[in-house]
């Protein structure tokens, strides 16, 4: 876990530890034990608290389900404080006050369900000392009556969740995200200011805290892993899926949310589901409110148990036995995916991501992006900017449902932190060819006969590996796979990945990950490479016979060396610095 000054101060540790006696890791503790049950803080829990408490500013990068409403939530039992809470999630605002008011904390929130007395009532209880947390979306913040009400009451922090929805070209953006830090500075007196997201790459953190107007905030940085959640990717035709995921549902008789990328989806998959006995419902944003509520409640309850879903649903809906999430169609990016498969496991015990796909599916996504993208904005050089980060993004979620590496690596790596080459809890890990069936659990002896054989599958592959490096300074590649004897020497390997990928920055605007840059240079006739003209580009199956695990291994190596370089979607760039000659 880090903990840091966003700006990297020398004193940055040293001024978050020296606020930690053992008297106040008590008393913190004891609070957190009153107001939630807990016996002890979740991994960087105690030291977000401790940063508001201290009067820093915060940015908090932790994963969906370790807990970063208490850190926002118990500074606000302090008596006489009170907190705002900035959301664009309904359903967290209703149920986390729901939750709140049942351990006795006084909390409320305001939506467009709210009428004008009910906001006045609700305002005079702020002021009276009576209501410790109001959460609202921002873009109620200008509001005449709220803003007459924010002027003229002492705020002591300001927790914005899900901050990433403040980056221009994220894939979350609220525009109304962009007026919060001038919210904030309108104010009679500064608050606090607390901001937290479960996606953001590490070239994102900074935007976020300027976009925001952060002050030297401390950066609290959990990780990214979700252990419990086994990833699957399944590449299934539309005509398909229906059925697969008719029959995971009968099967499965816990709760699980459907994920769809059309409410008409969500209607045709709903009454599909019912028709097989099992208990479902369609949710979106056009669903009428008192059906909204009573699917809500009654999911939270378990009944329904499955939802069939838009993002509408879900995000910040704190259900924490949800044991499967199910993707019909891949989302745009791999930050908007890990928020949907969090919404499984939230308890910590075994659950399941699987995502269905299709080469259609991003055909379909890549002219939405390229229809919409940025069509808000009037500055067509911003317009580009946007387009051009979109399809970054889905090129990324690409990668994710084509590769044959570990799916929990890459997302890890994604989101700039390390994992291992393997996880052992992944389609790709623990796949098995003769059955290829993503609901198989293997006993504890089938586990280890396939970890056995991965073993020592990679074993002899770095075997071969090896033989070759001793090779590579005298003799050149030569395979037959997939037709004659082709000779490529090692630095016409190095030469053709580079030409290839700063074509393909020069055509597309942009990068793409190493599994396409890969497939490209092996020469890949597939929808994409043909819709975007990559195969009439100069290098484009260059590397024709040369394996795809040598060829990523030479990326690897060039990336090491400077001569590639990652951009903030692990897409790869031509050097940022000239080659040495």
């Amino acid at each position: 876990m880090d903990v840091e000054y966003l700006d990297l101060r020398d004193d940055a540790n040293e001024i978050v530890r020296a606020s930690l006696p053992d008297s106040y890791v008590q008393a913190a503790t004891s609070q957190l034990e009153r107001t939630y049950g807990y016996s002890s803080f979740r991994p960087g829990q105690l030291e977000a608290v401790t940063s508001i408490l201290s009067g820093h500013d915060l940015i908090a990068v932790m994963p969906t389900g370790s807990g970063k409403s208490v850190c926002y939530q118990l500074p606000a039992t302090r008596p006489g404080s009170f907190t705002l809470v900035i959301t664009p999630l309904r359903a967290l605002m209703r149920d986390q006050v729901q939750a709140l008011q049942a351990r006795h904390v006084r909390a409320a929130f305001i939506d467009s369900g709210i009428s004008p007395a009910q906001r006045q009532s609700i305002y005079a209880g702020v002021q009276a000392g009576e209501i410790r947390l109001l959460y609202v979306a921002p873009e109620r913040l200008w509001a005449d009556d709220f803003q007459f009400f924010a002027k003229s009451t002492r705020i002591d922090l300001v927790a914005v969740d899900e901050s990433h929805c403040v980056l221009q070209w994220g894939h979350d953006f609220r525009p109304s995200y962009l007026r919060i830090g001038e919210f904030i500075k309108e104010l009679p007196a500064r608050p606090v200011m607390a901001a937290f997201t479960a996606t953001a790459t590490p070239g994102q953190i900074p935007q976020i805290a300027e976009n925001l107007g952060l002050r030297q905030p401390v950066m609290v940085k959990t990780g990214f892993d979700r252990p419990n959640i086994r990833f699957d990717t399944l590449k299934l035709k539309p005509g398909k899926r229906v059925k697969f995921i008719r029959d995971w549902a009968v099967r499965h008789q816990d709760c699980g949310i459907v994920y769809c990328n059309s409410r008409a989806e969500c209607d045709r998959l709903a009454i599909e589901l019912k028709r097989q006995d099992v208990d479902a419902e369609a949710f979106y944003s056009t669903v009428p409110e008192a059906d909204k509520k009573r699917i809500q409640d009654g999911f939270l309850n378990g009944s329904p148990r499955v939802i069939c879903a838009t993002t509408a649903f879900g995000m910040g809906v704190d259900k924490p036995d949800v044991r499967w999430v199910i993707n019909d169609g891949p989302c745009e990016s791999i930050e908007c995916f890990y928020q949907e498969a969090g919404r499984a496991g939230r308890d910590g015990k075994p659950a399941h991501s699987i995502l269905i796909w299709c080469d259609g599916d991003f055909k379909s996504w890549r002219d939405r992006i390229r229809q919409n993208a940025g069509s808000a904005m009037a500055d067509t050089e911003r317009q580009d900017k946007v387009c051009k980060a979109a399809l970054e993004r889905l090129n990324a979620m690409s990668d994710y449902c084509e590769s044959e590496d570990c799916l929990r690596g890459m997302i890890l790596r994604y989101f700039g932190d390390s994992a291992a080459e393997h996880c052992d809890y992944c389609a790709n890990c623990t796949y098995d060819p003769e059955t290829g069936d993503v609901d198989q659990e293997p006993s504890r002896e089938e586990k280890a006969r396939r970890k056995a054989e991965r073993q020592a599958r990679r074993s002899e592959r770095n075997a071969r590996k090896a033989e070759r490096a001793t090779q590579v300074d005298d003799h050149p590649h030569e395979t037959t796979r997939g037709g004659p004897i082709t000779t490529v020497s090692i630095s016409d390997v190095d030469q053709a990945i580079i030409g290839y990928v700063s074509g393909v920055n020069r055509l597309l605007g942009h990068g793409l990950g190493a599994t396409k840059i890969v497939q490209g240079l092996r020469g890949s006739r597939g929808v994409f490479y043909v819709e975007q003209g990559l195969d009439r580009l100069d290098g484009h199956g260059s590397l024709r016979g040369v394996s795809e695990a040598l060829v990523k291994q030479h990326i690897d190596q060039l990336a090491r060396k400077g001569k590639l370089s990652y951009g903030d979607f692990r897409t790869l760039l031509p050097a940022t610095e000239p080659e040495d000659e």
